[in-house]
């Protein structure tokens, strides 16, 4: 993973973080939220514990009761940031409080100088432009009752700061999904604790219904799971500074949300001057930091009374060479420790389903089994959705669609299928068969088909996502063919359903298949490719 990955993997992190908001929307009010914290972070620890069980005991084989101290001290860390904020929000309203957050850029590159390591002059830059738009965001509600408020954001952006320095640190020296598999567990016993004090009987406290479990799976799966995983891999490949900065648009993509989507959901912002304004000051800043344009700067960084220049590159250079050696002699998790050729006829490699394919031999029991396992995980992840409803009966909110091109580059024709049949058995399930069921298996299998036709038949190159005109042409690619997808299923939806309003139909379906692709399987794919070793098809 490259530097431009690894920016795009946090901006993803961060929009992930961003709809925290619209999840605990379906979990009612009176849930101890330290019974969110506990159970999603459990279903998190599993989900990466059962997927990646060799790599992650295979790291604490290896690092020891050093692992296992370093994920101690960052779930201290984490967990008391995380109380320290949500004690100092009460104090703001909804936009101003979120504008405080971000004052975190702010006090990073102080403990950068603290900790006697280089901060660039675009960093300062970046930071003092973050810090502008916090300030006219803020200043005008700011009261001096609000003071204390300030002064716990500002003690909790210090930890914070503190937490992303040393989970850079040891992203570069010890195996990542180990880190974000112990984090999460640890989360969530200190998160038990306080629970179990509250409310004794804890589980059989929680008011379980439909809604509840597919907002805690939900977000089990992509802040808990995704958003860690994703977000340490970047932190190997990114500068603390450059991390902080990107979380810094959580702001942006919550402000987005709280004025356009509905009150039940978020509680809504009136946009004004000094929230617009904030706002931009707060993307030019990132702009400052993250575009390379010209000579990156150095720091100047001061250790035994002699001066050193630190760049990122040569940071990356000195702790991890070729070999995947640390400065510390330790060897880093290889990406191939848990990826097992999966033996089909297109070569390439799957993870956590080696168990399956490797004692079949026959190409199409392979693929059969393949196709099995992709069916499993579609279904896992699409049908908790289904209490997002759009137009019911006949589409929602579908995250599940960036697999589709996830499917058809690195799966080919058993990913198509998967994905294919999955969108037909979750309308079987949701009671949403109709007669445009048809062509919306057409269209959902013409979609992961279409990537793979393009990007691995038709395209002489071999797939990756390492520059930026190649994410440029898959970003046009999904539009495309979710454009295409549309029309696919569009005209049955309108000639059998006229009462539809099919402008709202066409609008949700291209979202759908852009936005969650163009969002999160570019950055699923960069990990796959680049960390996790999977091979597209060739």
């Amino acid at each position: 993973m490259n530097n431009l990955q690894a920016n795009i993997c946090l901006l993803a992190v961060t929009l992930c973080w961003s709809c925290e908001v619209i999840i605990f929307s379906v979990i009612p009010d009176g849930v101890n939220p330290f019974a969110t914290t506990c159970v999603t972070s459990l279903i998190g620890a599993a989900i990466m514990g059962a997927c990646f069980a060799r790599r992650i005991a295979e790291a604490f084989r290896r690092d020891r009761w050093l692992l296992a101290r370093r994920v101690a001290l960052l779930s201290i860390m984490n967990t008391s940031y995380n109380v320290l904020i949500l004690m100092g929000l009460d104090y703001f309203d909804v936009s101003t409080g979120a504008f405080t957050l971000s004052m975190t850029v702010v006090v990073l590159p102080v403990l950068l100088i603290v900790m006697r390591r280089g901060v660039g002059v675009r960093t300062w830059a970046s930071a003092g432009c973050v810090l502008a738009g916090i300030a006219v965001a803020v200043s005008p509600s700011f009261l001096m009752p609000q003071l204390p408020g300030l002064v716990l954001m500002l003690v909790s952006c210090a930890i914070r700061a503190l937490y992303i320095v040393k989970l850079n640190d040891y992203a570069r020296e010890h195996e990542p999904i180990a880190l974000a598999a112990g984090i999460s567990g640890i989360n969530s016993v200190i998160a038990f604790v306080p629970w179990c004090a509250m409310q004794p009987t804890t589980f059989a406290a929680l008011p379980w219904s439909t809604e509840l479990i597919a907002a805690y799976v939900i977000h089990a799966y992509f802040i808990v799971g995704f958003a860690t995983v994703l977000n340490i891999f970047a932190q190997r490949r990114a500068t603390a500074a450059q991390a902080t900065i990107i979380y810094s648009t959580e702001i942006v993509f919550s402000i987005i949300w709280a004025c356009f989507l509905p009150a039940p959901i978020v509680d809504p912002v009136v946009l004004s001057a000094p929230i617009v304004v904030g706002c931009a000051l707060i993307v030019v800043g990132n702009l400052i930091e993250i575009v390379p344009f010209g000579r990156r700067d150095t720091g100047t960084a001061t250790q035994g009374g002699a001066s050193a220049e630190i760049d990122a590159a040569e940071i990356d250079a000195a702790r991890i060479d070729a070999t995947g050696i640390d400065t510390a002699g330790r060897k880093l998790g290889d990406p191939s420790t848990e990826v097992v050729h999966g033996g089909n006829s297109s070569g390439q490699e799957v993870a956590g389903v080696s168990g399956v394919l490797g004692v079949l031999r026959k190409p199409l029991a392979q693929k059969v089994a393949l196709f099995v396992v992709l069916l499993g995980v579609y279904l896992v992840l699409a049908l908790p959705f289904k209490v997002l409803s759009v137009i019911p009966g006949f589409t929602d909110i579908r995250p599940v669609e960036l697999l589709q091109p996830v499917y058809g580059i690195f799966f080919g024709l058993p990913g198509c299928f998967a994905f294919a049949v999955g969108n037909l058995i979750g309308d079987i399930v949701s009671d949403g068969l109709r007669w445009s069921s048809i062509a919306g298996f057409v269209a959902n299998f013409a979609y992961p088909c279409l990537m793979y036709l393009f990007w691995c038949k038709l395209r002489k190159k071999p797939f990756d996502l390492r520059d930026g005109r190649t994410i440029g042409l898959m970003v046009l690619t999904m539009i495309v063919f979710a454009v295409i997808q549309a029309i696919i299923i569009a005209p049955s939806v309108a000639l059998l359903y006229p009462d539809v309003d099919i402008a709202l139909f066409v609008t949700s379906v291209v979202s759908n298949g852009s936005a969650f692709p163009v969002f999160f399987a570019i950055p699923l794919m960069i990990l796959m490719q680049e960390e996790l070793g999977f091979k597209p098809l060739e």
